[in-house]
């Protein structure tokens, strides 16, 4: 591939996208993110305080929404402690979805 065949690309695959946007939305994911893991924090800790019993599904959903993002940038970027710790989150999520269900049935 010659350089104006990855320039062509480059254009092709950035179209009606514009650079500073595109960083803004990286970043408001990232806030979100933290912002999303400090309120789990803050539910579990009213949970254990007034209901004397903490509900993990909260995780369930948050480790699901970091773990599939830590896994996109892995098939993008191809590092791997993307893979490492998005699969490291989505087991989590499962366990802590499969102990919602457990104490829904139980």
């Amino acid at each position: 591939m010659n350089k104006d065949e990855i320039l062509a690309k480059s254009r092709k695959e950035n179209e009606n996208q514009d650079e500073m946007e595109m960083q803004v939305f990286a970043k408001s994911g990232q806030k979100a993110c933290a912002v999303g893991g400090f309120v789990c924090v803050a539910i579990i800790i009213l949970q254990s305080i007034f209901k004397d019993k903490v509900d993990f599904s909260v995780w369930a959903v948050y480790l699901s929404m970091t773990g599939t993002m830590l896994l996109y940038k892995y098939i993008k970027l191809k590092k791997k402690h993307e893979l490492i710790f998005g699969l490291i989150q989505l087991v989590l999520a499962a366990i802590f979805l499969g102990m919602f269900i457990y104490n829904l049935v139980g």
